[in-house]
């Protein structure tokens, strides 16, 4: 059996790992927007006037709009930090209060992002393979034919 020390110290070392594993998922979509606003803009100021195809045209209008769409929903997604912190702000205070209180209770929080956040993490994750298999397609569609 475990100390009641020695329980608290093992739920802040949970604690710690789940903030550092938040924090690098935060710093990985910062770098994925850098990547992906880089590559619209790269994109966008290299494309020609040839309008030789319709299906390379398709490819490129899906690649330009599911980049965008994934840049959007991975900046949703990064103010789930903000909310993240908030909630646990609100839920630390009542905890403080309660104690304040007399009442001896355990502090156990997980607090996750709210099911909109999740859902805009889900939804960039979505829109940027979509945007890669398009770049895919764009890039290949005119070799395509000339093998053909």
């Amino acid at each position: 059996m475990i100390t009641e020390h020695e329980a608290y110290k093992r739920i802040n070392e949970i604690g710690g790992i789940a903030e550092e594993r938040n924090e690098k998922t935060y710093a990985w979509f910062r770098t994925i927007i850098t990547i992906s606003v880089g590559l619209m803009g790269i994109l966008i100021s290299f494309k020609s006037d040839d309008t030789t195809s319709s299906l390379k045209s398709l490819f490129f209008v899906i690649t330009i709009s599911s980049l965008g769409l994934g840049i959007l929903f991975s900046l949703i997604f990064l103010l789930a930090e903000v909310n993240v912190l908030n909630r646990t702000m609100k839920n630390r205070t009542k905890y403080l209060f309660s104690r304040l209180d007399g009442k001896d209770e355990l502090e156990i929080e997980k607090i996750l992002p709210a099911t909109f956040y999740r859902l805009a993490y889900t939804l960039s994750f979505i829109f940027y393979i979509v945007a890669l298999f398009s770049l895919i397609g764009y890039g290949i569609v005119d070799e395509i034919k000339n093998i053909c």
